[in-house]
Order: structure tokens, then C-alpha cells, then sequence
């Protein structure tokens, strides 16, 4: 009986794992990753379906200043992977310490605008061709 109390108790007390977020963006890493501020804790997102270069990479800083030019400072909704997204079945909800998620600017996705930037490629492996614009949109295998 004790057992099953504990097991419960610490159930209750876990916190809730949010899959619905809506933030200011604080900080852009590079072109598919950026720090919100949402319910009053920092949360590292990495935007689902798409792949950016990485520091060091060329086209990193241009990526990274779309992004940063669209988003920062701005009010984004974010739905975590497994809450109705474009990678739904093929991301895991979260990688390394960031959450995977569709991100939204008002209505507008993010990573759809990016991909039209030219500065990342889709990624169909997790967004199942969802970027892929046009027939000379980059995509990684």
C-alpha cells in the first residue's frame, strides 16, 4: 500500500509536459534553433523538418540572420512533435536538450518561410516532403 501511495505522490508531483507553447523568442542560435521565453521559463526549441548549417558550415550566418531577423523579439506558437505536427511519427519530441516542434509566426510557418529563404532544406525525412517548395529546394538526405 505504501508502495502504491509513493508511485502516486510522485506522479502528482511531476511536472506537467507541456506540448504547447507560446513565447517571445529570446535568442537565435543558428537556422533551425532558438531560445523563447514561455511561461516564464527558457525554452531551446529546434524547428521540425528542416536542416540548417551549423556554426562553422557555409551559409551558417545567413541562415541564422533570416532567422534571427524574422523571429527574434517576437511572439511565436510552438507545438511540440506529437501535438499535431508536420513530423508527427517521424521526430522524437525532443533532441539533446531542445524541444522538436512546429513553429509558428502568427499564422505563418517558420520553417515553410525559411526553406523560401534558400538558406535551409527541407528535411523529409522528418517532414515527409512538407518543405519542399519547388524542384530546386535543397533537401538533405
Amino acid at each position: 500500500m505504501r508502495l502504491l501511495a509513493a508511485m502516486v505522490a510522485a506522479f502528482v508531483c511531476l511536472p506537467a509536459m507541456a506540448a504547447d507553447y507560446l513565447g517571445k523568442v529570446l535568442a537565435v542560435s543558428d537556422g533551425d534553433t532558438f531560445t523563447m521565453e514561455a511561461d516564464g521559463a527558457k525554452v531551446r526549441v529546434r524547428i521540425c523538418g528542416i536542416d540548417a548549417p551549423e556554426r562553422g558550415q557555409a551559409g551558417y550566418g545567413q541562415a541564422a540572420g533570416v532567422l534571427s531577423s524574422m523571429i527574434e523579439g517576437k511572439t511565436v506558437h510552438c507545438l511540440q512533435v506529437g501535438e499535431g505536427t508536420v513530423c508527427d511519427g517521424r521526430s522524437r519530441p525532443t533532441s539533446r536538450d531542445r524541444i522538436v516542434a512546429q513553429c509558428f509566426l502568427e499564422k505563418v510557418d517558420i520553417a515553410e518561410q525559411m526553406t523560401r529563404s534558400g538558406t535551409v532544406c527541407d528535411w523529409p525525412k522528418f517532414s515527409g516532403g512538407r518543405y519542399k517548395i519547388s524542384d530546386t529546394t535543397c533537401s538533405r538526405k
